[in-house]
């Protein structure tokens, strides 16, 4: 049933030009931006489209089935989930910064950027639609490295779900390959209180 290993494949990633000029290096909205570089950034998103190869894979367990980590002691399930927008998006940034073109290469790498982080949050957004369903609170998202939760953690997520499945890996340093990816868990609990309680 829920312990099932499940994929996603459909997802809708529309990239707003605003939030690409800022993880480029606009401070804010509000800074004059070069019509120039809106050319360039609309260009990418639309190169972008045949690039993206957007996926997730989760699973969702009971807190007695996982390594039981401490500082989640009061969940009752708990979804591991991976999401990847694919390699190709790096591959052809890396490609563009050979060829000497920088800003092109940074403004695919901050669309491969945006592309991932909207498929974690549409995961994410299912995944508590399921808690909901099951008469439980979501928290919010972990991953691996934030506050009390170790980096390490993530060979633990790999060892769970087989992240292979939707082509990403997990290299020594507990990197994931390809690197427009993102792992994480959400704790599922009985009360509102304890789902969002001050260690997020």
């Amino acid at each position: 049933m829920e312990k099932q290993i499940q994929i996603l494949e459909s997802f809708a990633i529309a990239i707003p030009t605003q939030k690409i000029c800022v993880r480029i290096g606009y401070r804010t909205s509000s800074d004059r931006i070069n019509p120039s570089v809106i050319e360039l950034i609309e260009e990418a998103k639309t190169r972008s489209e045949e690039l993206l190869n957007p996926r997730a894979i989760f699973r969702i367990l009971d807190y007695s089935e996982t390594n039981r980590h401490p500082i989640f002691t009061h969940a009752k399930k708990v979804a591991l989930c991976i999401c990847t927008i694919g390699p190709q998006i790096e591959s052809e940034s890396a490609k563009l910064m050979r060829s000497d073109e920088l800003i092109k290469a940074l403004i695919l790498d901050a669309i491969g950027s945006e592309s991932v982080e909207q498929v974690a949050r549409q995961t994410d957004k299912i995944l508590c639609e399921k808690a909901l369903d099951m008469d439980l609170w979501p928290s919010k998202r972990f991953s691996p490295g934030y506050k009390l939760w170790n980096i390490e953690e993530q060979r633990y997520i790999f060892r769970m779900i087989p992240g292979e499945n939707i082509g990403v890996t997990l290299n020594e340093s507990c990197m994931m390959i390809p690197r427009k990816s993102v792992s994480f868990r959400i704790n599922f609990y009985k009360t509102k209180e304890l789902s969002t309680r001050s260690f997020r």
